[in-house]
């Protein structure tokens, strides 16, 4: 290859490396912009307090980027505590409604770029805002991490806050009161009153009933003590099988014998609920015909009817029980008789003579005749 030639490729090779680095350099450094003289101008202002905006900031609408920041001068040089007013290039083909609000984003911790919301509130789209670069709306600096945490969350976490503060305020005497209760105390002036024992000093007790226990374990004369209790126990715990197991038989068979007693009962009482209804069924019969006899009787229906209904047989029943009463009477008379002469005289008096006996009654003797 000839000189000339190798000089002209790298020629065209420096060229095109610096025409590709023109072009990343427009494109990343926001620089772009221009080359756009055909956008239209919409002024955002009074803004206040405005921080990470600057020239080349996108500007979006609905989540998409109709324009870009192309400068920010204050409003009044003279008065800067009056604000600043944004100057943004929107692209054509897109128009800002009536009455929309901007939204001015900075830089979240120095990081990144920043970004100008269009706000565009529904009730107020009556129309579009001039393109002939006099329109201006309403301006406010927000910040991402005013919008992350909310005045809910913030009020969440003051009120935490002031609950963790109440918590350490309460918890205070409780932390006392275990630096109190774990603190170190000699056992000497607890013995003596001259200190109230708390948790280190029961440690302390414990402490020592396991030295007094690992002693008295590790003497021969106890261990054998211990064992011979065991072994003692181990026959008890036999005996104690075996009486549970012979208990467990007689409780068996006390419950076998119990059920056998109930279920004879229970035959017996069957057999007997069987002749009761038998005697309450003849009994319910017998009242029945009870019952027809007695309104047969009622109705002066057959001989029982009439005798009873008859007015003579009632007269004929009077002079009866007088009758009796009569000899009832006679025969009280007779019966004191005898019981104050103390015999009874049996016999007849005849045309020949009388003819007379006396018995005696009870122990005392008659008199002679």
């Amino acid at each position: 290859m000839k000189e000339y030639t190798r000089n002209l490729l790298v020629g065209v090779f420096v060229i095109s490396a610096l025409a590709c680095l023109a072009v990343l350099m427009i494109w990343f450094g926001e620089t772009r912009m221009l080359f756009r003289g055909a956008d239209w101008e919409l002024k955002i202002g009074p803004v206040y307090g405005l921080r990470g905006i600057g020239e080349g900031t996108s500007v979006q609408l609905n989540g998409v980027e109709i324009g870009r920041i192309a400068r920010v001068d204050l409003w009044n040089p003279e008065r800067p505590d009056r604000g600043v007013i944004v100057t943004a290039l929107i692209k054509r083909g897109y128009t800002i409604p009536r009455g929309s609000k901007a939204k001015l984003y900075g830089a979240a911790f120095g990081f990144g770029a920043g970004r100008v919301d269009i706000l565009v509130i529904r009730d107020a789209m009556t129309g579009a805002e001039p393109t002939d670069g006099t329109a201006i709306i309403e301006g406010e600096a927000g910040s991402i991490m005013s919008e992350l945490i909310t005045d809910e969350l913030r009020a969440s976490i003051n009120r935490m806050i002031d609950n963790i503060g109440n918590l350490a305020h309460e918890a205070t005497p409780v932390a006392r009161d275990l630096h109190d209760l774990l603190q170190e105390r000699p056992m000497a002036q607890v013995d003596a009153q001259k200190a109230v024992a708390n948790l280190a000093t029961a440690v302390q007790r414990f402490d020592e009933l396991v030295k007094n226990f690992n002693t008295v374990l590790g003497d021969e004369d106890v261990q054998g003590n211990v064992k011979q209790v065991a072994a003692d126990l181990k026959e008890a715990s036999g005996q104690v099988r075996a009486l549970v197991e012979l208990w467990s038989k007689e409780t068996q068979r006390t419950s076998d014998n119990v059920n056998t007693g109930i279920d004879r009962v229970e035959e017996r009482v069957d057999v007997a609920l069987g002749r009761l209804l038998v005697v309450i069924d003849n009994l319910d019969q017998s009242t029945r015909e009870l019952s027809v006899i007695m309104g047969a009787i009622a109705d002066k229906r057959g001989s029982a009817g009439l005798f009873v209904h008859d007015p003579r047989l009632y007269e004929a029943g009077v002079l009866s029980l007088e009758r009796l009463a009569d000899v009832l009477g006679n025969l009280q008379r007779i019966t004191g008789k005898i019981e104050r002469d103390g015999y009874i005289t049996i016999g007849q008096t005849t045309a020949i003579g009388t003819f007379t006996k006396d018995f005696p009654v009870g122990t005392s003797a008659p008199p002679p005749k």
